[in-house]
């Protein structure tokens, strides 16, 4: 369970990016992929959300986070979901995400992660 395949990660849809006049603060890639937490759910794959620390607690996560539901509603998609580092599963969640499953070490960064989904309305 991890991260979507790299094949399929190959199709994402360009990564959405929030900037402040031309500099780029934050970046989050993301995909139509199924989440393991909701089969057969139409759900929305999110990986790479970055935000410049010097850009931090200013919003732009959430406003990232808001953009990429935006597509997948447009899309169809019910869900959406990320294998979040344990460091930033707090941010999903007064973000509105709800944690499923246990922690787990992710195969290509070797870090700790947690799924995260958001039901999206």
């Amino acid at each position: 369970m991890g991260r979507a395949d790299n094949a399929h990660r190959q199709r994402w849809r360009r990564p959405s990016s929030a900037r402040q006049g031309d500099i780029v603060t934050a970046v989050v890639s993301h995909v139509r992929w199924p989440c393991p937490d909701e089969p057969g759910v139409p759900a929305r794959y999110f990986w790479a959300m970055a935000v410049d620390t010097a850009h931090q607690h200013r919003g732009h996560g959430r406003r990232l986070l808001t953009a990429v539901a935006a597509l997948a509603r447009a899309s169809g998609e019910l869900v959406m979901w990320a294998d979040a580092r344990e460091s930033a599963v707090g941010f999903y969640v007064a973000c509105g995400a709800r944690v499923s499953g246990e922690p787990y070490v992710d195969d290509g960064s070797g870090l700790i992660v947690r799924h995260v989904v958001f039901t999206i309305s």
